[in-house]
């Protein structure tokens, strides 16, 4: 390992003769250029590391050589080009990280291929097009980043049988459509982003069955309709965000039974009606509440008793 070790200059192509090598971690350190393709000599390697570097050029297709290759971590880099089709042919790639590089193009549909994936971040670049469905035959997939980039088109329905997701985050994309109910049946998830899309239509009801889910950012979108209070299910709740949407009618107190409501509850820039449930009491861990350009109506008195509040916005209503 050369970890966090200053080095500069380039990747050696002479490393291609280290033919037994099995772990190569070169991360944290100011090598540039780009990576050799005799890389993919180094068929017994299982790791290589390269995160914060600055390397350019895009990802060596040889790498599909790499047959034992398990975690690929290539992030925070200037890596530009596509992502290559050959690298999902590797069998055993668990790990896949190529966060905030500035690579282009679409997910390939062989992705789908790569079976063993259990973490995959691809946050941060310039991909676009649409999510491929073949995404859905990662039935060991756990943690899955496609934030900050240039997808765009529907979410595909497929992405319901990815049963072990813990994790997905595909916020501040161009993603449009209906949010699909197939979500609802990734029951260990935990996080789920989808913020600052182009989601319209309702939010489903059976989001209510994700009794895991411990955050749920759906704002900045064009979702319509009220808010579902089989939300109030979701007894694990830390964080709820669906501000800047389109919901209106009122805030179902269902939402309020939640006690592990205590990071954030932002509702925020909707058309909410009605007044302020007093039943909101009993969300005493609150640290954020945010209400504000509604018209919502009634008093403030029971916002008294959130005494864990930091930060309250309940501006721009009928109060």
């Amino acid at each position: 390992m050369l970890s966090s070790n200053n080095i500069s200059g380039s990747i050696p192509v002479l490393l291609s003769n280290a033919t037994n090598l099995v772990q190569f971690q070169i991360d944290s350190n100011q090598i540039s250029g780009s990576s050799p393709l005799e890389l993919g000599f180094l068929t017994q390697l299982q790791v290589f590391f390269a995160w914060d570097n600055k390397l350019e050029g895009s990802i060596p297709t040889t790498l599909s050589r790499c047959k034992s290759l398990q975690a690929l971590d290539l992030s925070h880099n200037s890596l530009t080009g596509v992502l290559p089709p050959t690298i999902f042919q590797l069998r055993n790639l668990i790990k896949l990280h190529l966060i905030f590089n500035d690579i282009l193009g679409s997910i390939p549909p062989e992705i789908g291929a790569c079976k063993s994936l259990i973490r995959l971040r691809l946050d941060g670049n310039k991909i676009n097009g649409q999510i491929p469905k073949e995404l859905g035959f990662l039935t060991s997939l756990n943690f899955l980043d496609l934030s900050n980039n240039h997808l765009s088109g529907p979410l595909p329905d497929e992405i319901g049988k990815c049963g072990e997701l813990q994790m997905l985050n595909l916020a501040g994309n161009e993603i449009n459509g209906n949010l699909p109910s197939s979500l609802s049946s990734l029951s260990k998830l935990e996080v789920l982003d989808v913020s600052m899309n182009r989601f319209v239509g309702q939010i489903p009801g059976s989001f209510g069955e994700l009794f895991s889910l411990n955050r749920l950012s759906l704002g900045g979108n064009s979702l319509s309709g009220l808010i579902p209070s089989s939300l109030g299910r979701c007894s694990t709740l830390q964080l709820l965000d669906l501000s800047k949407n389109q919901l209106f009618g009122s805030i179902p107190v269902q939402i309020f039974e939640i006690e592990a409501l205590e990071i954030a509850l932002n509702l925020s820039w909707n058309a909410l009606t009605g007044k302020i449930p007093p039943q909101i009491v009993a969300l005493n861990k609150l640290s954020l509440l945010d209400l504000s350009h509604n018209k919502l109506g009634g008093d403030l008195m029971s916002l008294s008793w959130l005494v864990n509040l930091v930060s309250l916005n309940v501006s721009y209503n009928n109060l």
